[in-house]
């Protein structure tokens, strides 16, 4: 039996992680929509009302989630409605300011992201509407997270995905609307989700709010603030790049496939991040808990590996199956955007070790180092080798990023994360990988074939290796079980 501990974590995923993909599953079931009904151009600007949604919810979320984790479990009940209510108001407030001053520049918006025609340009306004009402849902969901409340939280993002996902077919394909029908499906859909977040607000924790409350919430998460700005800085800096040296169309080629990449964020690293870091915050840093945070990460990684074997060896025929035949050109880079994605899935180890002791200032700076680091490689390489420079940045700087983070979390709070076993993993991947890409040029014709041959010798060599053992095979097959039992009560 794996320890109680991890069952708990298992459990937390597998809820939080279904809540997660329903909520980030629209963009990707919406791929044969945008690609069939859309021009490359339109997808092109998708990418890029991408960026700006991204940058807005990462700088204006001011570090108040994680901050009202923070306070909230050592505060007696009164004092918890008021942080609660204090936090989400300036939240909602600060952001209604911020982006009602922004919406003056709506022109310039409006030409960055693509749109050429003046009548389109009333977007942007719907576009920062959107961005203001996912302030509001977010802090619900992060709230009912902490608070272990999983049917409202999987309800309200599973609403949240047949909104998006409903209403944008309808608006495109059978209304003909475009992007205003995909940014206006997402107005419906999110305003919705905010009147729910306001009335749960005012129902349940309506109290005099405070200004010294949301201040120290502030003091605490605005390191944060960078280190949440890093994400969408990483995920889409290399669009505003891309939209400099290569045209719209093929801005809409590269975001489709790294949609494709990022699958292994929405199904792996994110569900653990919503199980681990209320984990983490609640049990803290504990001797008899360093065991389970080394023993899940090694789980992680073995997981993300096998993810990684499977995106490798079948997504081009996955791509040629639901998109049209322009975006096979860049297939190539989905598994880099995906050992990406794996390698940042890291990083929520590492964070809470360093706030835990009081020392956000430190990930803050990491987060400057991250993104001016980030901004430079996409620059660069982006300049000179268009969307596979892209790719190659996105890599590269999950790899620093995530590396200064764990040398401070390693300063600040030395730990055992078994990086030997670990080593082990990543090399016999790569091992596999190359060896099959190999035996493609010697067979050609047999990819398919020799792919499954690579993802089941992946388990093979693990116990061959003496990389895993008997313990480890039963904890994969129980939390295994696990998720799926819970998965299917929920």
């Amino acid at each position: 039996m794996i320890r109680k501990n991890l069952k708990e974590l298992g459990r937390a995923t597998a809820i939080y992680g279904v809540g997660n993909i329903s909520s980030k599953l629209a963009a990707f079931l919406l791929i044969p929509v945008y690609t069939k009904f859309l021009s490359i151009e339109d997808v092109g600007t998708i990418a890029l009302i991408e960026l700006v949604e991204m940058f807005f919810l990462g700088v204006g979320s001011m570090g108040i989630y994680p901050a009202v984790w923070r306070y909230i479990g050592q505060a007696n009940e009164e004092n918890k409605r008021k942080i609660i209510f204090s936090g989400y108001l300036g939240l909602v407030v600060g952001n209604l300011v911020v982006l009602g001053l922004i919406s003056f520049g709506f022109e310039q918006i409006s030409k960055f992201i693509g749109l050429s025609s003046a009548r389109d340009y009333p977007l942007i306004f719907f576009i920062l509407l959107n961005v203001l009402f996912q302030f509001g849902g977010l802090f619900l969901l992060s709230l009912w997270q902490f608070q272990e409340k999983p049917r409202a939280f999987v309800v309200l993002s599973v609403f949240q995905l047949i909104g998006i996902l409903g209403l944008s077919v309808y608006f495109v394909i059978y209304l003909h609307l475009g992007l205003w029908g995909v940014v206006i499906a997402k107005s419906i859909t999110l305003g919705f989700v905010f009147m729910i977040s306001l009335y749960t607000m005012l129902k349940n924790y309506i109290t005099v709010p405070s200004l010294e409350v949301f201040l120290k919430l502030i003091r605490f998460g605005a390191p944060l603030v960078l280190l949440g700005l890093v994400t969408p800085v990483l995920t889409l800096s290399d669009r505003f790049f891309l939209n400099m040296f290569v045209p719209l169309s093929m801005i809409g080629i590269y975001s489709i496939n790294y949609k494709f990449g990022m699958l292994i964020n929405m199904f792996l690293v994110v569900p653990l991040q919503r199980g681990l870091l209320p984990m983490i915050y609640k049990q803290g840093l504990k001797d008899e808990m360093q065991p389970i945070y080394k023993d899940t990460i090694f789980y992680y990684l073995v997981i993300g590996c096998f993810m990684i074997l499977g995106i490798t060896f079948f997504i081009r025929p996955v791509i040629a199956l639901i998109a049209s035949s322009e975006y096979l050109e860049a297939t190539y880079i989905v598994p880099v955007v995906a050992a990406a994605y794996l390698i940042s899935g890291f990083r929520p180890f590492f964070t809470p070790l360093v706030a835990l002791k009081d020392r956000t200032d430190l990930l803050g700076k990491a987060a400057v180092v991250g993104i001016f680091i980030c901004l430079g490689l996409n620059y660069v390489l982006i300049s000179q080798y268009g969307i596979t420079g892209a790719a190659a940045a996105t890599i590269l700087s999950y790899i620093i990023f995530t590396t200064i983070v764990y040398v401070i979390s390693r300063k600040i709070t030395p730990m055992d994360w078994g990086w030997m076993r670990i080593g082990k993993v990543a090399a016999l991947t790569g091992a596999i990988i190359a060896s099959v890409k190999m035996a493609v040029n010697y067979w050609n014709g047999s990819e398919m074939i020799l792919g499954g041959i690579g993802i089941l010798s992946f388990p093979i060599f693990l116990w061959a290796f003496r990389i895993i053992g008997e313990r480890e095979i039963n904890g994969v097959k129980s939390i295994t079980q696990f998720i799926r039992n819970k998965i299917s009560r929920s």
